[in-house]
């Protein structure tokens, strides 16, 4: 019998694979207990219903096998008993078992496992800003990117609430998203030749997500306008993320950031960084958080623009 509990585990491993549910269990619970009490709800609903399915599955194959009853039922509550369904769905293979005896054969019909009904969409991106960087198959699920290898391995998995910002641009195929990682706010550019069809596939699935996310403040919109501060002659400004680049408009002067230009932009320590490639920008951007003002500098080395935030 310890073939069925072997088979259940394997099963469950693969189930949850293709369901997108197979990060490290620490990625789970600091997700779990980031989210409200409706996501928390429906995050446990569909590990139950992941497990209560291929419970009644297993039933089904052991008595086309023709496996004893009595040991059939042992061995089927023993595994409910380790997985810690809900009441539901436990009730649900309880009342199975109840009626067993009386089954043979092919009396008892499979369900559809809940990885056929998931929709995603996969698209082949190269990371960085043309065909020569890396190649990955970018998946847009329900509530996650999940950024896979050339030989199918998770890469990365970004959730939607971790994603601060995201724009592209038709005419170099780039789409850049903006994400949180700790304390840090990281970018992360990639080029495909479906750039549009990806930047509103991702866009709308992240509003089918945030619909469900009642219990939860919304995020950022996506792009926008965001006023800063010069910190060396305090002249007020306007900062502005397009689907070109990042704006930087101030009543004397205009900067212009192409996209292609950022190398990368992060925060540490409540500094904004911004790098270029070269020298194309003399100034920093950033955003307004919490209500405190954002101030921007000038640094001498052009290549690397820094911008902290102040009370």
């Amino acid at each position: 019998m310890q073939f069925w509990e072997d088979a259940f585990l394997d099963a469950v491993m693969l189930e949850r694979e293709g369901m997108g549910m197979d990060q490290g269990p620490q990625e789970m619970i600091d997700r779990y207990f980031s989210l409200g009490e409706h996501d928390r709800k429906r995050l446990e609903d569909d590990e139950d219903r992941l497990l209560g399915s291929l419970l009644h599955n297993m039933v089904s194959y052991m008595v086309m096998m023709k496996v004893n009853k009595t040991d059939l039922r042992r061995k089927v509550r023993r595994i409910l008993g380790k997985c810690h369904i809900g009441l539901m769905h436990s009730q649900q293979i309880n009342e199975l078992l109840d009626r067993v005896t009386d089954m043979m054969g092919r009396d008892l019909s499979i369900r559809p496992s809940g990885s056929r009904h998931i929709k995603k969409q996969t698209f082949v991106v190269h990371a960085g800003t043309d065909t020569s960087g890396d190649l990955f198959f970018m998946e847009v699920c329900d509530d996650c990117i999940v950024l896979r290898s050339n030989i199918g391995a998770v890469y990365e998995r970004w959730w939607y609430e971790k994603l601060i910002n995201m724009t592209y641009c038709p005419k170099t195929k780039v789409l850049c998203l903006w994400r949180r990682n700790g304390q840090e706010t990281q970018l992360n550019k990639f080029f495909t030749k479906k750039c549009r069809e990806l930047y509103y596939c991702v866009k709308e699935s992240m509003e089918r997500a945030a619909a469900r996310q009642q219990s939860i403040k919304p995020g950022p919109e996506l792009g926008g306008e965001f006023p800063v501060q010069d910190m060396k002659t305090g002249e007020g400004g306007l900062l502005q993320v397009t689907l070109e680049g990042i704006n930087l408009k101030f009543m004397h002067s205009q900067v212009f950031i192409q996209l292609n230009h950022i190398k990368k932009c992060n925060t540490v320590r409540g500094v904004f960084v911004l790098e270029e490639f070269g020298n194309y920008c003399p100034c920093a951007a950033g955003s307004i958080e919490n209500g405190s003002k954002v101030r921007m500098g000038r640094p001498t080395n052009h290549s690397q623009s820094r911008m902290g935030v102040g009370g």
